[in-house]
């Protein structure tokens, strides 16, 4: 009878947890409980945002995807349905395609860069205690989360970052010189490339321009030319065509992968690339 009342006990407590489990999911009216919306202007502040906050109070989607550039991207009906059922919409400064979209108010935060490019680890880092700081104060009863999660995402990212740097030294390419998209300045100089000659967005550049960095690459025995997938991936292919070495694309948005894993992939396609030379 004893054996028999202590499993009658646990049924009622498996039971009774279950009833609690299940209140914590319903508002006071007895609904479903939603989780709170968070729109972003794309992948990598969306990412961001979901290693800070807790998954089972807030839901983050993206609008711009990850492979098209934030100057040419055309708002559609149904990105501006979601920025106004969101709670709070996250953006850079200066996305064109956000302020045409016309949403703003008090839910909305805009993010300065601060003229880093947040694919760099180190910056990358920078922009978790931005966005750290920002989110903790619009939703100050998940403060304590937000700060604990930041603390495991900057741990994550500095080991994987160190062994990344640990691979690209490994290829003896360090200190090798490049002509890269300005775009990706300062994730090739995180990998420890010299950037010896830099170019913008393919409309701006001219036959001079080519002519000009490809002088430049000659002078200083360029081993690569990359290129921002976002701004035009094939704009500095005729530059690595005249010198004669490889032709590398990088992203500047993290796939749906993450960003830990495009960081990855970035840094793999460099060290094949330089295998070519």
């Amino acid at each position: 009878m004893e054996t028999k009342g202590k499993v009658l006990l646990a049924i009622a407590s498996v039971a009774l947890l279950g009833v609690s489990s299940a209140n914590s999911n319903t508002s006071q009216h007895g609904n479903v409980k939603t989780l709170r919306g968070i729109v972003t202007s794309d992948t990598l502040l969306s990412g961001m945002i979901a290693s800070l906050l807790p998954p089972n109070r807030y839901s983050i989607k993206a609008i711009l995807p990850p492979g098209q550039c934030p100057g040419h991207y055309d708002v559609k009906l149904s990105d501006i349905e979601k920025m106004k059922k969101a709670d709070l919409i996250v953006s850079f400064r200066g996305m064109p395609f956000m302020d045409k979209a016309g949403v703003g108010g008090g839910g909305e935060l805009l993010v300065d860069a601060g003229d880093r490019n947040w694919m760099a680890p180190d910056s990358y880092i920078y922009g978790l205690g931005i966005l750290a700081t920002e989110l903790s104060k619009r939703f100050p009863e998940d403060k304590d989360e937000i700060m604990i999660r930041k603390e495991n995402t900057v741990r994550e990212v500095k080991a994987k970052a160190n062994s990344l740097i640990a691979k690209i030294k490994g290829a003896a390419i360090s200190e090798k010189a490049i002509i890269a998209s300005s775009m990706q300045k300062e994730v090739l100089e995180w990998m420890g490339f010299r950037v010896v000659g830099e170019y913008g967005r393919p409309e701006a550049m001219s036959t001079r321009e080519v002519v000009r960095l490809s002088k430049i690459g000659k002078n200083h025995h360029v081993i690569l030319v990359v290129d921002n997938l976002q701004s035009g991936p094939d704009a500095g292919k005729g530059i690595a065509e005249t010198l004669g070495v490889p032709h590398v694309v990088l992203t500047n948005f993290p796939s749906e992968k993450g960003y830990l894993a495009t960081l990855r992939e970035n840094v793999n396609v460099v060290l094949e690339a330089s295998k070519k030379k």
